[in-house]
């Protein structure tokens, strides 16, 4: 069984753009969504550890950044591959979201050729993704 892909993602409009390109480029036709902090503490475990996270840092209640740190000080999640998204690109939200452990930030809008870069990237470390031929 393929690990999930997780997207953490307030907004239903950010959210269904994110599975498309995540569906168009990995072999995972299901991606697994929370909207809040709160949830993805609780739906996301060591045991069964996700293959990636989008990680929205501007969420209801517990913010990205607080989730993105206890999972970075979980030794089951700390090797998660991260992909942080925001609408802030000032370069302190940036290098915060690096000090957490995150892998890749990057600023919204996210266009798809950005997202797939960043996949791609990250599947020289993780292979995460099967990627088609183009």
């Amino acid at each position: 069984m393929l690990s999930p892909l997780i997207v953490i993602e307030d907004s239903d409009e950010d959210f269904e753009a994110l599975a498309r390109v995540l569906r168009e480029t990995t072999s995972r036709d299901s991606v697994i969504r929370y909207q809040t902090g709160e949830e993805a503490l609780a739906g996301v475990s060591a045991e069964a550890p996700p293959a990636l996270v989008l990680l929205d840092l501007n969420l209801p209640g517990v913010q990205g950044l607080d989730v993105l740190a206890r999972w970075k000080a979980d030794a089951g999640l700390r090797v998660v591959p991260v992909i942080v998204l925001s609408g802030s690109s000032r370069e302190e939200d940036v290098d915060a979201a690096y000090a957490a452990g995150a892998n890749a930030y990057l600023a919204k809008p996210i266009d798809y050729a950005e997202l797939r870069k960043a996949i791609i990237s990250l599947h020289a470390f993780w292979e995460i993704a099967s990627l088609p031929k183009r």
